[in-house]
């Protein structure tokens, strides 16, 4: 059992690696995409305000992924390894192709697929599943409907009376500023969930130190983000719809808010829906002729087949290396 802990960890902190290249966009595509910042110092910014979401929160988040699906004491060192590979495998596929896809999706999908294989489903916790999946549907469409809100206020109440004063570049050049702050609490919740999608199995398997695990965790996604975090961050800042500093500035701030408020009741939320789900609100209160809908619909595909894909692979794993005991 000690030879399968070993290798679950490693395989964290290469689901950390992945996970964080992937979601990083999540924080600072926008800024990019705006041009508020450039990718390099865009990307070090996100990864310090992740590392410190990873190491000060999300112990809510952890606690649903690592005892709220399969109850605490049947989550063994196999199912640890069988959940963190499936995760990783298929990110790593998502990342070569350039599709921004949740994280959250994958690794709790892949907990159900272990799960059914290895306690039955009459084991698990259905209503904790039910709510999970639940905060998936809503917090694209909030994030969508927040995002719409907070860029019509903006546009009709400031950026067309500025224009009108001809300060409209000023007034984009502010909130180059505001969208930098936002990007930064954006970046800070997202170090909260994705330390739980990495590393939260890893916590229900044993009593390890918590501490330990977590600045383990918190180096694998700050390699990913600075390594290969350019990859997807290309998709959400400049492929779904055209971003100026206030669109931007507004995507991200309702996107924060989305998962913030998720986060406070330890729900694995994704956050890459939240945040495309509000670019798309900020595209459509800009004009839906600047939102690129085969961008999306390519995006929306992945995420449908990642559920279904990550429950099968998963459970095929653990079947396979039923060897182990």
């Amino acid at each position: 059992m000690d030879t399968l802990i070993a290798i679950s960890l490693i395989l964290s902190l290469y689901m950390a690696f992945n996970i964080a290249a992937n979601d990083i966009g999540n924080s600072v595509g926008t800024a990019v995409g705006s041009g508020s910042l450039k990718m390099r110092r865009a990307l070090i910014l996100g990864a310090f305000f992740v590392s410190l979401g990873a190491i000060l929160l999300g112990g809510n988040v952890i606690k649903t992924i690592s005892e709220g699906i399969i109850p605490q004491g049947f989550f063994s060192p196999r199912m640890a390894l069988v959940v963190t590979a499936t995760a990783s495998i298929w990110i790593t596929f998502t990342i070569i192709k350039k599709i921004p896809i949740s994280g959250s999706d994958a690794i709790v999908s892949s907990v159900i697929g272990a799960g059914v294989a290895a306690v039955g489903i009459q084991n698990m916790r259905l209503d904790v599943i039910g709510f999970i999946v639940l905060s998936w549907i809503i917090s694209p469409l909030a994030g969508l409907l927040t995002g719409f809100l907070i860029y019509h206020a903006i546009r009709n109440m400031i950026i067309k009376a500025l224009q009108g004063m001809g300060l409209r570049d000023r007034a984009e050049k502010i909130f180059s500023y505001f969208q930098i702050v936002s990007s930064s609490f954006s970046a800070l919740n997202l170090g909260a969930i994705d330390i739980a999608v990495a590393a939260g199995v890893i916590f229900a398997v044993g009593s390890f130190g918590g501490n330990w695990i977590r600045i383990l965790g918190t180096i694998g996604l700050v390699a990913g983000i600075l390594l290969a975090g350019n990859r997807v961050t290309e998709t959400i800042g400049r492929r779904i719809t055209d971003l100026t500093p206030s669109r931007g500035f507004s995507a991200q701030l309702a996107a924060a808010i989305i998962v913030y408020l998720f986060l406070g009741y330890g729900m694995p939320v994704s956050p890459t829906q939240t945040l495309v789900g509000s670019v798309i609100g900020v595209g459509i209160a800009h004009g839906t002729s600047t939102v690129k809908y085969d961008v999306i619909g390519h995006i929306a595909y992945t995420w449908m087949v990642t559920i279904p894909t990550c429950i099968i692979l998963s459970s095929a794993i653990y079947i396979i290396t039923g060897f182990w005991g």
